[in-house]
C-alpha cells in the first residue's frame, strides 16, 4: 500500500496553473486541451516546486535565525547541550551559527577545533567551520572547509549547496552547477526515501 505525500501550501499554490491555462490566449480552448496541460507547462510546474521546495526551505531556515529568542539563554543552553553531550550536533549548528551573526567567529571556529578531537561526525562540523568562515567573508577557506566536509561524507546536501553557491559567487558557473546538481539529487533522494519510510 503506497501513501500520498502530505500536500504542502506549495502544492496548493503549484495546482492552479492547472485550473486556468497560463496563456490568457488560450482562454478559447476546448475543455479537452484545459484538460491536458502541455509539456512545457508541466515542466514549469516542476521547476516552479523546486523553486518552491527551495524557498521553503530557506525560509524556515531564515526563522531560526530571526527567531526572537534571547541569544544569551539560547547561547547558555546550547553550551549545557554540548556540555552533557560533546557531540551534539544540532547543538553545534545553533551555536556556532549564533556565535557567527554575533561577529564571533573566531570563537565559533575555535569551539568546532576543540570538538574535532572528540566527535565522531568530523563532517558536519567541517561544514560548520564553513558557514561561519563564509560568515566571516573568508571564502577560500570556506571553500577548503566545505570541500573536508564532502571528502568525509559527500551525502552533505548541504555543504553541496553552499559550495555551489561559493562558487558562484567566484565566478564558476560550472563548478557551480556541479554542486546544485549533486544538491539536487541528495534532496530528491532524501525525499523519496522519507516517503517510503
Amino acid at each position: 500500500m503506497t501513501t500520498n505525500p502530505p500536500i504542502t501550501a506549495a502544492d496548493r499554490l503549484l495546482s492552479r496553473p492547472f485550473e486556468r491555462p497560463l496563456d490568457p490566449s488560450l482562454d478559447r480552448a476546448t475543455p479537452a486541451s484545459q484538460a491536458a496541460p502541455r509539456a512545457d507547462e508541466v515542466e514549469r510546474q516542476c521547476s516552479a516546486r523546486r523553486l518552491s521546495d527551495a524557498a521553503l526551505d530557506a525560509i524556515a531556515e531564515l526563522a531560526v535565525l530571526t527567531d526572537n529568542t534571547d541569544e544569551a539563554t539560547l547561547e547558555s543552553a546550547c553550551r549545557q547541550a554540548i556540555a552533557q553531550d560533546p557531540c551534539h550536533v544540532e547543538s553545534f549548528a545553533l551555536l556556532t551559527t549564533l556565535l557567527s551573526r554575533q561577529g564571533r567567529h573566531d570563537e565559533a571556529l575555535e569551539l568546532i577545533d576543540q570538538a574535532v578531537g572528540w566527535c565522531g561526525d568530523i563532517a558536519a562540523l567541517y561544514h560548520f567551520a564553513g558557514c561561519v568562515l563564509e560568515s566571516a567573508g573568508r571564502l577560500p577557506q570556506a571553500i577548503a572547509s566545505f570541500e573536508q566536509a564532502l571528502d568525509l561524507n559527500p551525502a552533505l546536501a548541504e555543504s553541496h549547496y553552499r559550495l555551489g553557491a561559493l562558487c558562484e559567487r567566484l565566478g564558476e558557473p560550472r563548478a557551480s552547477a556541479a554542486h546544485f546538481r549533486v544538491y539536487r539529487r541528495l534532496v530528491d533522494e532524501n525525499r523519496s526515501n522519507q516517503r517510503l519510510s
